[in-house]
């Protein structure tokens, strides 16, 4: 018991002795052992501890012995120089003794209030102090390295605090670590990364019961399936009634986990609890899952119900609208009318409650279109709440057929403005926009029939106008000097302006971007649209269930009119689709949408494109060809080496280097393939016919070799630009040059252009070049006399030095040539 007294005796002492101890020198460490003797106990006794106590003095016996050798073992060194006395550095080292313990990897999880550190913190300086002072009095370097060795053999209870301390300072600095936000993750990449199944078509898809089965539900897809692709599984869900999410919520239903699946979806499961489901499981609820209404929870239900009910109420509105146009029209039928009248003209909105998707942006043009007045009394200085009110004009901007015109003369006559629209089929060249005829130029209609004043449109003149310019982006060459006139306009108007169009980044629009405020339209999302359609497809008497919907919707690409074309083209063959219908009326309506070269070359390169689980046909592929014929081949050329090939993923060493460089050698033969088909397309024949030949060889066939990880899916090499284009440009105004001085030096000499190119401009060199380079101005008559021989201008002359190669090139020639015989040679 008495040595557990003295283990706890240093800790009372502790702050005295922290101070002594804190200065790094031989002679201090002296003193505290010739001061403090008693400090020898808790050493004697930690290594009495960790034995039985009957051999405590052999313990001490061979702890002195063992310290003695580690004591002469860095004598046979040179000693090194003393340290200097830096408290923080012999704190750094006193730690670095204690922390290769092997006690030490056993305590790393443990977790210690703040009161607990303060103690143990206290005692495990203080037994280091007192093990530093049982060691004899050694040179400073000798003494330093003597005791941690010691330390560690001995394995002493009390070096399990000191190893706690250390290992609670370095929790905070890990936790920092952990803390710092991770590096943004590249979805393209590991899109792109993925192996795809491991086996696909390998298991039969069953037949459902009800057709219906996965409706009420919500799927997560996260990992690879066995035998699914990923697009394939989700289209499966959605075929049969299912919603199909990105992110893991606790509304979810199921989330269907396959191979190497996301973490952050793993976490969010394991957060939410949600059910989980593999591929098997998945197939087997379709397979055996009915729904049943009277099963449902109330909340579903009243929420089905909700919906049904506003489709409803929907569908009458649009009949009570109709009849009332019958009243107006002095009870005319209604069903000629309708007849008559496309389903775009006919259901399009009558209210802004009725536009789907952009309500953000309606509300703003409202705003602007409410304080027109106010903001010209002001001179449009105040910017009101949102910054629309220093504009004269609002530019809409976003795809066709998502109501950019609808929402426009919705406001306008909310606002009390009389719209007035000019579009792409009304002349809008310069003189007619500065002479306003197609706003404000009367008609003698009004005064003849006794009615109001009307413009050349028929349009009712009133003091509350709201020139509409639909399609700005559309101006042609019949429009000359359109925009110009329009900004002209806009700068003085004293009535709002709406332009509308598609593109904004277009260049004939850049003149309207400085002086417009620019409201983006968005396409809007299936889900804003379905209701709308359903409530037509309700009043049509059509019974298309909502998957159907949201799959016409996402092949229009959100294009309410393209989608409302559609469905009153099936309307006149049939009332009802399924899934597989709407799939193809979808494929036969698709949009098409001209891509970029880098867009085509993104997706050919890419390593989706010629996956094993890929879904486009040759005649895809060819199609993407021929968005830009002419440019894709270059662009195809200048970047099938910047990919990290998907066919060498797997393998490694010197068979990885050799196998890519047979696939190299494979496209590069195929590139010179297409450019002999390219030759005779181009030729005197001309054999256009060849054009998809010339498609597979210069295009899909290097890139099925070479596809991989390249600039868009996280490569390390961007894509560039053709290079050809500028060399080829360069090409040919070297001949044409060339052509001039051949035709210059043929009254002196005889030879062709290439003889001129090859023997008479290497030999002229020394003669009209080289002496400006060495003589400098002094060489400026000589050269010009040598030049008037051959009849060669100053031009020529820079056209010699431009076709110079290797040391002749002309960026070393002019660097040697100074600017004073420079301006010499010119003005002689």
């Amino acid at each position: 018991m008495e040595i557990d007294d003295d283990d706890d005796a240093p800790v009372l002492v502790h702050p005295v002795k922290r101070k002594k101890a804190a200065i790094v020198e031989s002679s201090d460490e002296d003193e505290a052992s010739k001061t403090s003797p008693p400090k020898k106990k808790p050493a004697i006794a930690a290594a009495s501890a960790a034995k039985p106590r009957a051999n405590s003095s052999a313990a001490r016996s061979s702890a002195e012995a063992e310290a003695t050798k580690a004591a002469k073992r860095p004598a046979l060194r040179k000693a090194p120089a003393p340290r200097k006395a830096v408290p923080a550095r012999k704190k750094n080292r006193d730690d670095d003794f204690i922390a290769p313990s092997e006690e030490d990897d056993e305590d790393d999880d443990s977790v210690l209030d703040n009161d607990e550190n303060i103690v143990k913190k206290g005692k495990g300086k203080a037994n280091t102090t007192a093990k530093r002072s049982t060691a004899k009095p050694t040179p400073a370097g000798t003494s330093a390295k003597a005791k941690p060795e010691k330390i560690s053999a001995s394995a002493k209870p009390q070096d399990k605090k000191s190893a706690k301390e250390v290992d609670t300072k370095s929790v905070p600095t890990e936790d920092k670590v952990e803390d710092k936000p991770a590096k943004k993750p590249n979805w393209y990449a590991m899109k792109g990364a993925r192996a795809g199944p491991s086996n696909p078509g390998s298991k039969d898809i069953p037949l459902p019961e009800d057709p219906n089965c996965l409706a009420g539900l919500s799927f997560v897809f996260t990992g690879e399936l066995t035998s699914l692709s990923r697009d394939e599984a989700i289209e499966l869900a959605k075929r049969y009634g299912g919603r199909v999410v990105g992110q893991p919520s606790s509304k979810t239903s199921y989330v269907v986990v396959g191979a190497d699946a996301g973490p952050s979806k793993l976490k969010a499961i394991e957060k939410n609890k949600l059910k989980t489901l593999d591929e098997d499981g998945f197939l087997k609820l379709i397979a055996t899952r009915v729904v049943d209404e009277s099963a449902l929870d109330d909340k579903t239900r009243k929420k089905m119900e909700k919906e049904k009910e506003a489709i409803r109420e929907s569908a009458k509105e649009m009949e009570r609208r109709e009849k009332q146009v019958v009243k107006e029209t002095d009870g005319a039928s209604v069903k000629p009318v309708a007849a008559n009248q496309l389903w775009t003209a006919r259901y399009a909105p009558q209210t802004l409650k009725e536009i789907c998707g952009n309500k953000g942006q309606v509300e703003k043009l409202q705003d602007w279109l409410g304080s027109w007045d106010n903001s010209l009394k002001s001179g449009f200085k105040k910017p009101g709440k949102n910054g629309l009110n220093v504009f004269r004009a609002v530019m809409i901007t976003g795809p066709p057929g998502i109501g950019k015109t609808t929402s426009a003369h919705l406001c306008a006559k909310l606002a009390g403005f009389t719209p007035i629209e000019l579009n792409a089929s009304d002349a809008r060249s310069k003189k007619l926009v500065e002479n306003s005829t197609n706003i404000m130029n009367s008609s003698l209609d009004g005064w003849m029939h006794g009615g109001h004043k009307t413009n050349a449109a028929g349009i009712t003149i009133t003091d509350k106008s709201c020139l509409i310019m639909d399609e700005v982006d559309g101006m042609s060459a019949g429009d000359r000097g359109g925009v110009g006139a329009l900004c002209a306009l806009i700068k003085k108007s004293k009535i709002p302006i709406i332009c509308i169009a598609n593109d904004r980044g277009a260049q004939k629009l850049k003149p309207l971007t400085n002086i417009t405020y620019n409201l983006a339209y968005r396409r809007p999302e299936p889900a804003a649209i379905r209701s709308r359609i359903l409530s037509i497809a309700f009043k049509e008497k059509m019974k298309i269930p909502a998957n159907v919907i949201d799959q016409l919707v996402q092949g229009a690409q959100s294009d309410i009119r393209q989608v409302l074309n559609m469905l009153s083209t099936w309307k006149l063959s049939s009332s009802t689709m399924d899934f597989d219908e709407g799939k193809s009326l979808a494929k036969m309506n698709e949009k098409y949408s001209v891509m970029t070269p880098f867009g085509v070359i993104n997706k050919m390169l890419g390593p989706q494109m010629f996956s094993p689980t890929s879904r486009e046909t040759l005649g895809d592929k060819i199609e993407l060809y021929f968005h830009d014929p002419s440019f894709v081949p270059l662009f195809i050329q200048e970047n099938y080496l910047k990919t990290q090939p998907s066919r060498i993923r797997n393998m490694d060493g010197p068979e990885k280097t050799l196998r890519h460089l047979q696939l190299m050698h494979k496209a590069a033969e195929s590139l010179s393939d297409g450019d002999i088909v390219d030759s005779l397309i181009h030729g005197p024949n001309q054999y256009w016919s060849l054009m998809p030949l010339h498609a597979v060889c210069s295009t899909i066939r290097p890139a099925s070799f070479l596809y991989g990880m390249g600039a868009g899916y996280g490569g390390p090499n961007a894509m560039s630009f053709p290079q050809w284009l500028g060399q080829n440009s360069k090409q040919n105004k070297l001949s044409r040059q060339l052509t001039d001085v051949q035709a210059r030096m043929r009254l002196k000499v005889s030879g062709d252009k290439s003889e001129i190119r090859q023997s008479y401009i290497p030999s002229l060199f020394p003669h009209i070049v080289q002496p400006l380079m060495e003589q400098g101005a002094s060489a400026v008559d000589g050269v010009i006399d040598y030049m008037d021989e051959y009849f060669l201008t100053r031009e020529d002359w820079d056209t010699i030095v431009e076709l110079g190669v290797d040391q002749r090139v002309d960026s070393i020639v002019t660097k040697k040539i100074s600017t004073a015989t420079k301006t010499s040679f010119t003005k002689k």
